[in-house]
């Protein structure tokens, strides 16, 4: 297995979130100032950070990959500090739709290679509809939580992005 390039990528990944996990008290002090009604940021972003946690959660289970596992842990620890974050403002995480109940039901059917192939899909449909989300509250002024959420979690998902696609190439 080639994995030289996503190695590369990964060390990136830790590397930033080591910052994340640096910026969380802050984001945790900033979101108990900066408590409010869910917006629609904060609806899409729980739909989706919580829906990736649950998936990622199964992938640690059932993936074959190694690389996949390691994508999966990786995930988990990031949306569960994402939903943290968000959450501690008062938001409450809407209920999974129906689409992603039936792709969690598949993915949770699936076994072996088609698992993985099916998990790393979803993850890459999942990213950029999160970066969909994430880029309009990114860098606005004044600076609140979903702001500040929304900045650091671009780089993140861009980085995401990278691995998932190499991780895709190596699945075939």
């Amino acid at each position: 297995m080639n994995i030289g390039k996503l190695h590369i990528t990964r060390r990136n990944a830790f590397f930033g979130l080591s910052g994340t996990l640096l910026a969380a008290p802050a984001l945790v002090t900033a979101a108990s100032a900066d408590s409010h009604s869910a917006s629609e940021y904060t609806t899409k972003t729980l739909t989706i950070s919580p829906f990736s946690l649950a998936i990622s959660d199964l992938a640690m289970k059932k993936a074959s990959n190694p690389m996949v596992q390691l994508f999966a842990k990786l995930e988990a620890g990031e949306q569960t500090a994402v939903s943290q974050v968000i959450v501690s403002t008062g938001a409450t995480p809407p209920a999974r739709p129906a689409a992603l109940e039936n792709i969690y039901q598949k993915l949770d059917a699936a076994s072996g290679a088609d698992f993985d192939r099916l998990y790393i899909s979803t993850e890459i449909t999942g990213h950029e509809e999160l970066l969909s989300v994430q880029l309009p509250e990114a860098g606005k002024k004044p600076v609140n939580v979903d702001v500040a959420t929304a900045t650091i979690l671009v780089p993140f998902i861009h980085t995401h992005l990278a691995m998932l696609s190499e991780i895709q190439k190596q699945l075939g």
